[in-house]
């Protein structure tokens, strides 16, 4: 394929759809709260390979030129997609994960339908698929016309965050109300598990002073499961309750749901906290502008009061400014109760920050004793035991540390440990490591994780007595969670409280009862401070900022080894926003229609403007300053020695002049002096620059791009495909700027050029056809130009050899005169330099 000639031989590498996930036996996935989930595709159709596209957007003129990856065989695919996600009504969607990349619906064409019932057919399905049109009611989904597949025919991992079923109704105001999200897993009509609604005791459950729902509420406890696989409704139950201390008890023919909390807590009853967290980096958008970062730590309305925060590391203290946007590093501000703002120059941070919550509810446990029970009440069925058998847990045998795993929603729902300690068991019995329990209902690893860890790890460690005895068929009334005493001379018990645990009849009708001690306090922890076990994830699909107007020049050929080049160089606006630029995709065409991609730009250009206007000179000026400012690409300046100097170690371009400087002094900020100005480098004009004028420093990151024999007096057309420090985020190519360039005429005397260089060339064997011409023009016509080429010394090596090769007689004149010409012939054991033949003797 000829450069600047496409190839309309060239076929897409793909026919179909390449599918990740898509099947009809996976269970449709629940989701309360707030949590990630993957997509599953259930219907696609019209799939298309577009020629020439961009990667990212369709359209776009890149890919008909040879030699760059928009090559002639580039295609970008398209299809028309349904991609499900759980069941419905959702309330919802935050982001999308697409691959290793973030985004917003609307960013990737996505369309949502909430899964009400009834459901609206998609539209353009409707009338363009009408044997396809389901509604897919209380299902919701995405829809996409002719989504945009990149260049592989692939849909991709998309995992969406949903914002599910009772989201806000926790104590947190994200996440759901752990009461709520059981009732509805077991009587939704839609998904639920088929629970008589009137089967459950509404007021152990939501309005009872000790009920369920004031225990969560009290304690702050919110979670946000999201069931994607099939499994048990008791199992899943069962992992609830372990989470949140509760029990479930069957009595009277009600479903009662009874916690274990133990001590009792008031409305606006305040913790201090103290959570160690790295600073989130938000998703940008590609305006170059950093975005603050927002941490909430708890619901506005649970919020007291600010305790400060320090740098994780130094324990430093930020400067607190209200209700402000902070500018600088160290600082931070809050407009909502609970929500603390930080500066882009922070975000990444590990920072502590220590804020005092308030219980948004009240909790009062029922601890009345239903019975006072003494040897007068116990059964004693073997007549020489005590009719109270006692259990002690083995200490050495109890977990001193329990850790639980949880999804980090500040981490994108990456799986996180979160661990508690108790450390004055530690020091007594040493660390063991209990059981890690699965917990990823949980996306909050800072309060609501350690709360949980720690009610799990008191329960296990400090309940360790278990109680048995036997009653009479009177005491049948008795139920699980019920609070009794015991009394019993020989255990040296004294109305002792015990909760019970466990009934069983047997067989002659008396009543086995376990119960366990009932340990004040344990049930309702302290909050012990949990820091995040890991960075912050950064986002790889960060669209990429366009670039500050580039440096395209064309150098004297003295300083590029006498090739026609231009040389190319840009940075990010506003400094590169961070990770947001990374380099870019440099393309070029000749008539700005259809572009090849010629080079890569991976180093950001050290440019800016110049401050001051800066006079004209010739040679070395020790006057002048050159008075820049980088801002624009957030680049720094360094010095150098004269001498180097003069040999452009510092090389930079002002408009067209090329120069170097010595000594850079920084003023502030992105400004700098620079002096010591080796002017006019490789013949350029040194001429007078006014203020405003451009300014690049010369460098690895500058491309030095050859330019092809048939570009010459051809107006270039340039654009700078920006991407992201990780590769990706790349703009649509259709949308970036063009910057046009005509470069000047190769020189008239090609040989005068090559001299110019100072480098050898081979011309070749004279026979063979002239590889490089020049018409020196007309002896008459006055020189153009001049060219030193040094001065030229001929040594004769052998000039007795050199005489008698001339076959002249030579009078060397008497032997008694002086030597007029002399000749060393080397050492006889010199291999021989020159044979010459003088004849015969006669």
């Amino acid at each position: 394929m000829g450069f600047l000639r496409s190839n309309d031989n060239a076929k897409p590498d793909y026919t179909a759809l390449q599918l990740q996930t898509s099947t009809s036996i996976l269970p449709i996935p629940i989701v309360w709260g707030q949590n990630k989930i993957a997509v599953n595709v259930l219907w696609y159709a019209n799939f298309q390979a577009v020629a020439g596209g961009s990667g990212k957007g369709i359209g776009g003129k890149g890919g008909l030129l040879g030699g760059g990856a928009a090559a002639g065989a580039d295609y970008t695919y398209t299809a028309d997609i349904i991609l499900g996600l759980c069941e419905g009504p959702i309330n919802g969607i935050g982001l999308i994960w697409k691959d290793l990349s973030i985004y917003a619906p609307l960013e990737l064409g996505l369309g949502t339908e909430y899964g009400t019932t009834p459901q609206a057919v998609w539209s353009y399905l409707a009338e363009n698929y009408p044997y396809n049109a389901l509604a897919y009611q209380g299902t919701a989904y995405f829809w996409g016309e002719g989504y945009n597949l990149g260049d592989s025919a692939s849909i991709g991992n998309h995992n969406v965050e949903v914002i599910g079923v009772l989201s806000g109704s926790g104590a947190n105001g994200i996440d759901a109300d752990p009461s709520e999200v059981i009732n509805d897993f077991l009587t939704n009509a839609q998904y639920g598990c088929g629970f008589n609604p009137a089967s459950i005791d509404s007021g152990a459950l939501f309005t009872n002073a000790d009920s369920f729902q004031a225990y969560c509420r009290a304690m702050g406890f919110a979670f946000s499961p999201a069931l994607v696989s099939q499994e048990q409704a008791s199992s899943i139950l069962a992992r609830w309750l372990q989470l949140f201390n509760c029990a479930a008890v069957w009595s009277g023919g009600l479903l009662k749901l009874i916690p274990y909390g133990d001590t009792a807590i008031s409305q606006g009853s305040a913790t201090t906290y103290s959570t160690q967290l790295s600073v989130p980096i938000p998703i940008p958008g590609s305006s170059g502008v950093t975005l603050p970062a927002y941490v909430e730590v708890c619901a506005s309305t649970a919020f007291v009061s600010d305790g400060g925060v320090v740098y994780a590391s130094s324990s430093v203290a930020f400067t607190f400014i209200g209700a402000s946007i902070p500018s600088v590093a160290g600082e931070y501000g809050m407009v909502v109760p609970g929500t603390y703002i930080f500066g882009p120059a922070d975000q990444g941070k590990p920072v502590v920050i220590t804020y005092t919550a308030q219980a948004v509810g009240s909790f009062t446990p029922n601890l009345t004793p239903v019975y006072e029970l003494t040897d007068d009440n116990f059964v004693d069925e073997k007549g020489n035991k005590d009719p109270v058998q006692v259990e002690r847990a083995d200490v050495f045998s109890l977990p001193t540390i329990q850790r639980i795993t949880v999804s980090s929603r500040s981490n994108q729902y990456s799986s996180t440990p979160v661990e508690a300690r108790d450390q004055s068991q530690i020091e007594i019995f040493g660390p063991r490591v209990g059981s890690t329990i699965e917990a990823n209902e949980i996306c909050d690893e800072f309060v609501i994780g350690p709360l949980i860890a720690q009610t799990i790890l008191q329960r296990e460690l400090y309940v360790r007595t278990k109680f048995t005895f036997k009653l009479s068929w009177e005491y049948c009334l008795l139920d699980p969670m019920d609070i009794v005493t015991i009394t019993d001379a020989n255990l040296g018990l004294d109305n002792y409280s015990a909760r019970v645990i466990q009934i069983e009849e047997d067989d002659k009708g008396l009543l086995a009862i376990t119960c366990e001690e009932l340990v004040a306090g344990v049930s309702n922890p302290a909050f012990y401070a949990s820091a995040s076990s890991s960075g912050f994830q950064p986002n790889q699909g960060v669209p990429a900022v366009p670039i500050n107007p580039p440096l395209i020049a064309q150098p004297p050929t003295s300083l590029t080894g006498g090739l026609d080049q231009i040389w190319i160089g840009a940075s990010g606006i506003n400094g590169g926003g961070g990770s947001q630029w990374g380099g870019a995709n440099v393309y070029v065409s000749i008539d700005n229609v259809t572009y090849s991609q010629v080079a890569v730009l991976t180093a950001p250009l050290r440019q800016g403007f110049l401050t001051a206007a800066l006079p004209a000179a010739a040679g070395w000026d020790s006057v002048d300053t050159l008075a820049v400012n980088l801002a624009e690409s957030g680049g720094t300046l360094a010095g150098t020695s004269q001498a180097a100097a003069q040999q452009g170690a510092t090389l930079s371009v002002v408009d067209s002049e090329f120069l170097a400087y010595e000594t850079a002094t920084l003023v502030s900020g992105y400004a700098y002096n620079l002096t010591g100005l080796a002017r006019g480098q490789g013949g350029s004009a040194a001429t007078a620059h006014s203020s405003g004028a451009s300014f690049a420093r010369v460098d690895g990151a500058v491309i030095r791009y050859t330019l092809p024999g048939n570009f010459a007096g051809l107006t270039l057309y340039f654009k700078f495909q920006s991407f992201n420090v990780f590769g990706g985020g790349a703009e649509d190519l259709s949308t970036v700027a063009v910057y046009s360039f005509l470069p000047t005429v190769a020189a008239a005397d090609p040989i005068f050029a090559q001299l110019q260089t100072g480098f050898a060339l081979d011309l070749g064997q004279v026979t063979d056809a002239p590889t490089l011409a020049d018409d020196w023009g007309s002896v008459a016509t006055a020189a153009s130009a001049s060219l030193d080429l040094g001065a030229i010394t001929v040594t004769v090596v052998h000039p007795i050899a050199v005489q008698l090769l001339t076959g002249t007689p030579l009078d060397l004149g008497l032997t008694t005169g002086a030597v007029t010409v002399s000749d060393d012939f080397g050492s006889t054991n010199d291999s021989v330099v020159d044979v010459i033949n003088l004849g015969t003797v006669p």
